[in-house]
């Protein structure tokens, strides 16, 4: 199912990803993409306050990978600095995706080593503040996370 959101500023962006987070699962996996300044780290800010993690998130765009322990984990990777698909081998990261809940930002840099069912969401600046986020849900997986998009989009 593909779902277009427009939000409004960084607490509308971060409020999308707040309400996602309470629904997720171990082995979800979203795939951003956007261009610099698109909003992609407000919206893991807002997938981790959903999932009840409390500690600062930040792009892990020179650390590559953020890893946030929690009962269910945040793995926030970022593809950015990346030149080679082996630079992923070295990092593990096959292993990790099954254990948590993963975000990709630059995800389009290596769209090979995505899961198939994914969820890839695109991240469009068109103004200042606004923001469309174009989600792309594959399988049944995403029927819970879909619901919450279409709470929020109803409530905002």
């Amino acid at each position: 199912m593909i779902m277009d959101v427009t939000t409004h500023g960084e607490a509308e962006t971060i409020a999308l990803g707040e309400a996602l987070g309470p629904v997720l699962k171990a082995g979800d996996v979203f795939a951003l993409q956007g261009d610099l300044g698109a909003g992609k780290t407000h919206f893991v800010q807002g997938i981790a306050k959903g999932m009840g993690i409390t500690d600062t998130v930040v792009s892990p765009t020179f650390t590559i990978l953020n890893y946030y322990e929690h009962a269910l984990p945040l793995q926030h990777f970022d593809f950015y600095r990346l030149e080679e698909e082996a630079e992923l081998d070295n990092l593990g990261f096959d292993d990790y995706l099954p254990g948590g809940v993963t975000v990709i930002e630059w995800s389009e840099k290596f769209p090979d080593r995505l899961p198939a069912d994914a969820a890839i969401i695109r991240i469009d600046k068109v103004s200042v503040t606004d923001r469309v986020f174009h989600f792309d849900f594959q399988g049944s997986r995403w029927a819970s996370v879909e619901k919450e998009v279409e709470n929020y989009v109803t409530s905002h």
